[in-house]
């Protein structure tokens, strides 16, 4: 860029500086400085356009056909109406953005968000498989006896049932489960259990966005 694009560029800054209080709406976290930015390059990509042709331009042209790209929802990257997060999607009233913290009214008696009615209470598959192929491990090297135990205890039932099963007294089997358990800590680490009874740490989100809206709502009952 040379020193006589560089001046014309000056000027067309002064008056898109001015054109994006007044006549460019915003979207979400459109800030002027950015849109200023943008401004600026469809100016100097409109001055080089013209100057390639032969053509001769002056700065309030480049400026008014660059606020006027703007306030289409245009950028310096493109147009793409089928982004649901540009600018021009949300301007054409194709595509709206909502925040996961909007209030739901109306579905329960307790307060519910977007993101709480939208998320799944379903485990996260990456862990899911992540600990279904470390149990594969493990289970390999179980004999029958500790393998008989951990399914019975997976599946919530007493030990008692696999007394007439496997033959052996409930004292026996309760050495097997103890044995079972310091394997699996020294396989799987010594938080093992902890790991498998924590909940996912989105949830815990969920969950404390969720106490502190119900807490809001107590108050103004009360009050």
């Amino acid at each position: 860029m040379d020193s006589c694009e560089e001046d014309v560029l000056d000027e067309v800054k002064l008056r898109l500086r001015s054109g994006l209080r007044h006549g460019v709406p915003r979207v979400g976290s459109d800030d002027e400085t950015e849109l200023l930015q943008d401004g600026l390059v469809m100016a100097l990509h409109f001055l080089q356009s013209a100057k390639a042709s032969g053509k001769a331009v002056t700065a309030g042209t480049l400026a008014f056909y660059a606020l006027k790209h703007l306030r289409c929802g245009r950028r310096s990257t493109g147009c793409r109406r089928t982004d649901p997060l540009h600018a021009a999607a949300q301007l054409s009233h194709r595509s709206r953005v909502h925040s996961l913290e909007e209030p739901i009214p109306g579905v329960s008696e307790e307060p519910l968000t977007l993101g709480e009615v939208l998320a799944s209470g379903a485990e996260d598959p990456a862990s899911e498989a992540g600990r279904k192929l470390d149990w594969d491990w493990v289970t390999e090297q179980l004999d029958g006896v500790a393998r008989a135990i951990l399914g019975c205890l997976a599946s919530g039932e007493n030990l008692m049932v696999l007394v007439p099963r496997l033959g052996r007294s409930r004292s026996a089997l309760q050495h097997h489960k103890e044995r079972l358990a310091r394997l699996i800590q020294d396989w799987l680490g010594a938080d093992i259990m902890r790991q498998v009874q924590e909940r996912p740490v989105w949830l815990n989100n969920v969950h404390a966005t969720r106490q502190r809206m119900a807490c809001r709502w107590e108050r103004q009952a009360t009050g």
